[in-house]
């Protein structure tokens, strides 16, 4: 670059800086319409704005432009993908479809009526606009099919998405974004096994990029391949240690192994970087109780009550270790509080009620047992009890019916 072109560039570069200082402000202001700039700053301006994602400002600086400047036919479509990225795709399309008859060999045109017709799930719709765009641009197609790629992915149509990432991957082999977005979907297509393939594709590439071996983990995990998801996570917490999400990932591998120790201790590695994580406390504390150390899963479902006062399996698991405990009159506390209540683990609690029953002969834990039978639907137990039930006074079914009226109705008609 000549010494008179390096200072006009640097002009140039310094007036965009300032023009852009400008717009911010008076967009904060709310006074961007007094601003006046010619066709090209504008359209200048809002290629930055879209490169820095500043999506509010970029429709509103390019409604104010397309008004200025009504019949440039660049501006109107700078405006309309603003429209699309502002998720007002059907003003886009409008626009988009008076422009088409304006010039019916636009491909920016047909390409961003493909996009706007994916915003609001005309999906086939938007495959024809995006044929007809390819077809009026032959050349360096790539950057259109991968942005249309990414649009039917996050709309969840993963099939769609990969027909256009296997065109830019046919010609780019070596692109690791391209290759781990087609692993993606096939993932969430559910085609694991070939899924593996490009992830496996992937970390030849780049070997040390963390959320690529969490990737491979998610996909072995699911498949039931606990071993190599284990060894996956295993690489991926190597990379990077403090990755929360692998550490969760990889507690559940070990609850579906049954090795509740390990999976307890990830479980508070995890708690580290997520100490409210109501999931990760009751998993530990679910991981104690089968491993018969209740004091410790008493411990991490009282501190899930510091942070939910209300949480229905912190209670029933409370009750649970208590009646195990014989601690009679304590589980007393928390199944008057959560008794009754659809959400309630009444398979872990129905056999220790009864055993409580049978041994401090309380009516109240009958109540409690017969309640659990019907919300499990168990109708041996139901039956049986209720009979029992009846031996003792009356208010002990009333006491039942007020937690579980429907008994009252079933006993009015038969």
């Amino acid at each position: 670059m000549s010494e008179e072109n390096f200072l006009d560039y640097n002009e140039e570069e310094s007036e965009l800086s300032e023009q852009v200082k400008i717009c911010r402000e008076a967009f904060n202001r709310g006074e961007l319409a007094k601003l006046d700039f010619s066709e090209e700053e504008f359209d200048t301006l809002l290629g930055f704005f879209a490169d820095e994602y500043e999506d509010k400002l970029l429709l509103a600086l390019s409604r104010i432009a397309c008004q200025r400047y009504p019949y440039s036919s660049e501006l109107i479509v700078k405006y309309s993908d603003a429209l699309i990225i502002n998720e007002e795709p059907e003003k886009a399309v409008e626009i988009l479809e008076r422009q088409l008859g304006l010039n019916s060999s636009n491909s920016d045109v047909y390409f961003l009526l493909g996009r706007g017709e994916i915003k609001m799930k005309n999906f086939e719709i938007a495959q024809q606009y995006i044929n007809h765009a390819l077809i009026f641009s032959p050349d360096g197609q790539d950057e259109m099919l991968s942005s249309i790629a990414l649009d039917f992915m996050e709309a969840a149509q993963y099939d769609r998405a990969l027909e256009y990432l296997m065109r830019v991957y046919k010609n780019n082999s070596e692109d690791i974004i391209v290759c781990n977005d087609i692993a993606f979907c096939l993932e969430r297509t559910e085609r694991y096994e070939e899924s593996l393939e490009y992830y496996y594709k992937c970390i030849e590439a780049d070997p040390f990029n963390s959320n690529i071996w969490f990737n491979i983990g998610t996909v072995n995990a699911t498949i039931e391949e606990f071993d190599k998801a284990i060894e996956a996570f295993d690489y991926s917490l190597a990379l990077e240690p403090d990755n929360s999400s692998v550490m969760y990932n990889k507690a559940v591998v070990f609850l579906n192994l049954s090795q509740y120790d390990k999976a307890a201790d990830i479980l508070k590695d995890f708690l580290v970087y997520e100490p409210d994580d109501y999931s990760a406390l009751t998993a530990i504390a679910d991981c104690y109780l089968k491993l018969g150390q209740g004091d410790k899963a008493e411990k991490y479902m009282k501190m899930l009550l510091e942070l939910d006062q209300n949480n229905i399996e912190a209670y029933s698991s409370l009750a649970y270790i208590s009646l195990v405990r014989q601690e009679y009159d304590k589980s007393l506390d928390y199944l008057r509080i959560i008794i009754g209540k659809e959400n309630v683990n009444y398979n872990l609690l129905e056999d220790d009620l009864f055993i409580a029953f049978q041994k401090t002969g309380l009516p109240e834990f009958l109540v409690y047992y017969v309640a659990a039978a019907y919300f499990i639907d168990d109708q041996e137990g139901l039956l049986s009890g209720f009979e029992q039930l009846l031996e003792f006074d009356e208010l002990w079914q009333n006491m039942l019916y007020k937690l579980v009226p429907e008994l009252n109705f079933f006993t009015e008609n038969t």
